[in-house]
């Protein structure tokens, strides 16, 4: 278990490591925070069952990112669509007192950045738990960013 547990720090750390590499964020706290806000604006897309299958996936940090202020009240967003989640979280981001974001690109590019990596360090598109236009525009933006 422990050996698990190193493995998933380490997945965790390479995570990070290559999201500021694109990013180049200065501040981890806002690093941690844009990760935040992307898991978080998923999880309100997903049903309690679909939410907890996601959780198996992700190591002890990403948990708490995904989960974040939950409230058990929290209305279901569905999301099908690339350009719903991005609009979700860049007006969530205007409202907030540090802003992350300095437009809606901004925004795409780094939720389809912050996802694809999610995917490539634990499997989380291939969960069927996201709706398919969603997970076909992230595997076609990974592969137009691969060319």
């Amino acid at each position: 278990m422990a050996k698990q547990i190193s493995l998933q720090e380490e997945q965790s750390k390479k995570f990070f490591k290559e999201i500021n590499r694109h990013l180049g964020m200065k501040s981890r706290y806002k690093l941690v925070k844009l990760v935040r806000a992307v898991l978080s604006n998923v999880r309100r897309g997903l049903s309690e069952d679909q939410a907890a299958l996601v959780v198996t996936r992700l190591p002890r940090l990403f948990r708490r990112l995904f989960s974040g202020n939950q409230n058990s009240g929290e209305n279901q967003i569905p999301i099908k669509h690339l350009d719903e989640l991005v609009d979700n979280i860049y007006m969530e981001d205007r409202r907030s007192q540090q802003v992350l974001f300095t437009s809606e690109i901004d925004t795409l590019n780094a939720v389809i950045l912050v996802l694809n990596k999610l995917d490539r360090f634990f499997g989380i598109l291939s969960l069927s738990v996201f709706r398919y236009p969603l997970t076909q525009e992230l595997r076609q933006a990974a592969i137009e960013e691969a060319v």
